[in-house]
């Protein structure tokens, strides 16, 4: 198992730099970040929508995380 610190140090090595942050800017439009997630004609489409907007807001958690409030 990956500890807390080692998953901060990887999404910041992997989503950083120039090309880290291209590939973050499609992942974020794919994923829908910025859009609504609601779609009127189908629950199902919505609950897609919000499973897919999870990975960039879980992407956007490690990466603000501080590693040295970590301890405290």
């Amino acid at each position: 198992m990956v500890d807390a610190t080692q998953k901060i140090n990887d999404f910041n090595f992997a989503f950083t730099g120039e090309r880290g942050e291209r590939v973050l800017k499609e992942i974020a439009k794919y994923c829908l970040e910025n859009d609504c997630t609601f779609d009127k004609e189908s629950g199902r489409k919505s609950d897609f929508n919000q499973g897919a907007r999870s990975v960039i807001l879980e992407i956007r958690h490690w990466l603000d995380m501080d590693i040295t409030k970590l301890n405290k």
